[in-house]
């Protein structure tokens, strides 16, 4: 249950009811992270945009890539609510149930290739340093091929992920049942 009141699609109007009809036309269902903004529907708007233009942008990540990135972020701030949503993502794309538990306990144990090392290693300097040696970091990441574009949607990924956990734990987005999570994307 949520930590603040939340409108539910039954109850929603004008454009909060515009953005979740949008939301279950594009996806099947709303999803309890989106609900939890519900009482604000122009950042809630703003979130959606956001989450699209990061995660599915145009930036030369793989959708793999992504999401490796999402479930890094979220394990590493203790979010179960995105990090189980995002190693449901990470599987589709992976195949390998194993291997997606394994990077979410201890991505250090888990086997990564060398573009997906240098994702991790990125990701989790990011989210638990933010202020130290981000110059390196990206040439690091250049270092190993990554283009200007890829830096930056790897960046932005990260940054939304730290955004989205922190609503999720700060709110109390309640994980959906199994069956609920089954978003069209």
């Amino acid at each position: 249950m949520a930590y603040i009141k939340v409108v539910g699609e039954d109850e929603a109007d004008g454009k909060l009811f515009e953005i979740y009809d949008e939301i279950q036309r594009n996806r099947g269902r709303v999803s309890n992270i989106l609900r939890v903004q519900s009482l604000n529907p122009k950042a809630l708007r703003a979130h959606l945009d956001l989450y699209m233009a990061t995660v599915f942008g145009k930036g030369g990540l793989s959708r793999r890539e992504a999401e490796l990135l999402a479930v890094v972020v979220s394990a590493a701030n203790g979010d179960q609510y995105c990090l189980t949503h995002h190693s449901e993502g990470l599987d589709r794309h992976a195949r390998d149930p194993e291997w997606v538990k394994a990077v979410a306990k201890d991505p250090a144990k888990a086997k990564l290739n060398e573009r997906e090392a240098a994702l991790v290693h990125f990701a989790l300097g990011l989210t638990q340093h933010p202020g130290k040696g981000r110059k390196e970091a990206v040439a690091a990441l250049k270092a190993r091929g990554f283009i200007d574009e890829q830096v930056l949607q790897a960046t932005e990924i990260v940054a939304y992920f730290n955004f989205a956990n922190r609503l999720s734990l700060g709110l109390g987005a309640d994980l959906e049942p199994d069956g609920e999570r089954d978003y069209h994307y």
